[in-house]
């Protein structure tokens, strides 16, 4: 008997007969262009909408013909099976907004791959935190250096205060090394997500992306910022002559465009790393890529500050898995808005994803 696997907005099901499969498919529970199906015969999944037989009753499906080579969707003959089906299969890109992010499914994904790869995520989330703790101690030892040179020659400033120009260094140093560490753990989310090898060094890897990170990330950040500017500051500046001062409800609204700035564009850091792409082409196709789906990216993001409170409630002990399937989810949602929902599934029998072929 031939096993058939199934994957309806993102969740994978089976096996079942075909029989079954048609039963759930005659009772409208397949899109025929959207679901997906797979047995061993077929070299990967393909829209139920395509299998020979399976939207019509049983009295009126065709014979099934003797099993040809050629034919991916030949019925196998004996009880022996293909192997499973190559992981080199590349996806296509699915047209942007085709297929509407489905929130649900980025979250169990990430759920399911935070489980199967936690002992990575911590060895990374260990090396990561001691980058950083590393970092402060070298940045507080050379700020206690120069402050306690300035102090020399200001007499005035109390001691133990750093300078002004050292807490700037400090931080400018810091933000860019977290933007270089950012771009690694972006490369090893996308590898964990596509079931690719992960190695600890992959975190000081993106380094030759890290200037067109810095020129994205400040055009992002005006882009957000600058449209509500434009609106909030005019309206401060005629409560101060008029005396008429906005209602907070107002002023919220007013923030309004730059989450939407953000929606539109806040995946082109991923675009960079994932596609190699400059600053302008990061943030066009973050904009091109989440068509339709900036409200249910936003719909993720207020789930993810629900699952980092969880996480928080649970003693903070939980964020130590909260913030992996956070991270994870993010990337899932990605990969969903450029293949559709094959983001979300394995080979079949495995636990390889569909995406190794990317």
């Amino acid at each position: 008997m031939t096993e058939w696997y199934y994957a309806c907005g993102g969740q994978q099901s089976g096996p079942v007969t075909f029989e079954q499969l048609g039963e759930i498919a005659r009772s409208g529970g397949f899109d025929p262009m959207k679901d997906l199906v797979w047995t061993s015969t077929m070299k990967d999944w393909t829209p139920a909408g395509m299998v020979p037989g399976l939207f019509v009753a049983p009295a009126q499906a065709l014979e099934v013909p003797p099993a040809d080579p050629a034919n991916p969707y030949a019925a196998p003959q004996s009880a022996w099976t293909e192997p499973p089906p190559s992981t080199g299969v590349a996806l296509l890109e699915i047209t942007p907004g085709s297929e509407p992010l489905d929130v649900g499914a980025c979250v169990t994904r990430g759920f399911e791959l935070t489980k199967r790869q936690f002992g990575t995520i911590l060895l990374v989330g260990v090396v990561y935190f001691a980058v950083f703790f590393a970092l402060a101690i070298v940045l507080g030892i050379i700020q206690g250096l120069v402050t306690a040179g300035s102090h020399r020659n200001m007499e005035s400033i109390p001691s133990g205060i750093p300078s002004l120009e050292s807490w700037v260094v400090s931080q400018v140093i810091t933000l860019v090394f977290s933007m270089f560490i950012g771009l690694g753990i972006t490369r090893i989310g996308l590898n964990l997500v596509s079931g690719k090898e992960v190695s600890v060094g992959m975190l000081f890897g993106e380094g030759g992306k890290l200037l067109r990170a810095l020129g994205a990330t400040i055009l992002f950040g005006l882009m957000v910022c600058v449209g509500p500017l434009l609106l909030i500051v005019p309206g401060n500046y005629i409560a101060l002559w008029t005396g008429y001062h906005l209602n907070p409800s107002i002023t919220m609204l007013l923030i309004v465009p730059g989450i939407y700035v953000a929606l539109r564009y806040g995946q082109y850091m991923i675009a960079i790393v994932d596609r190699d792409m400059g600053i302008m082409e990061s943030l066009s196709y973050s904009s091109s890529i989440t068509t339709n789906n900036r409200l249910k990216l936003f719909l993720l993001y207020l789930l993810s500050m629900a699952i980092v409170i969880a996480g928080m409630l649970a003693c903070f002990v939980g964020l130590i898995f909260a913030g992996p399937v956070v991270w994870l989810m993010y990337l899932v949602a990605y990969r969903w808005m450029q293949y559709g929902s094959r983001a979300t599934l394995d080979h079949p029998g495995t636990t390889t994803p569909l995406l190794a072929g990317v």
